[in-house]
């Protein structure tokens, strides 16, 4: 049963590594979404300075064109984070399920191992049984 072992063994290495990237990526998302948030807050405070001041609503313009740009970048960015984190917990999935199936097929064979040495040894002590009574029905 080495071999199968070594198999689960691997699988679970691969799993592992598997879920340390997404993990990787969604503290990425994360970092992401409170990028995007804070240029909404951003936004937010230079709209009210330049509400206050007329030289702020004189250069208001050139900033709010500037923070469409960066808000459209940041949105890009969250979608293709959130793409590419979706596609590593099918990974995960994936490598979850194999994992499994070698895992379920090496508890079958050793059930089946089991099962057989089991059989032996049951006819083994039937055997012995009946030599036993054999020779105590010829003393007999």
């Amino acid at each position: 049963m080495r071999p199968f072992d070594t198999l689960i063994r691997l699988s679970e290495q691969q799993l592992d590594e598997k879920r340390k990237a997404l993990s990787q990526l969604e503290s990425g998302l994360e970092v992401a979404r409170a990028g995007r948030a804070a240029l909404d807050v951003e936004l937010a405070k230079e709209q009210q300075a330049a509400g206050q001041s007329i030289d702020g609503a004189r250069t208001y313009g050139a900033y709010a064109m500037a923070m469409i740009a960066r808000r459209k970048a940041a949105d890009q960015l969250v979608r293709d984070t959130e793409t590419a984190v979706e596609a590593a917990r099918e990974e995960v999935r994936t490598a979850f399920a194999e994992l499994k199936r070698y895992q379920i097929t090496h508890d079958a064979r050793l059930a089946k191992l089991a099962a057989e040495q089991a059989r032996k040894d049951q006819a083994v002590a039937d055997e012995t049984a009946q030599q036993l009574h054999r020779r105590k029905d010829d003393r007999l």
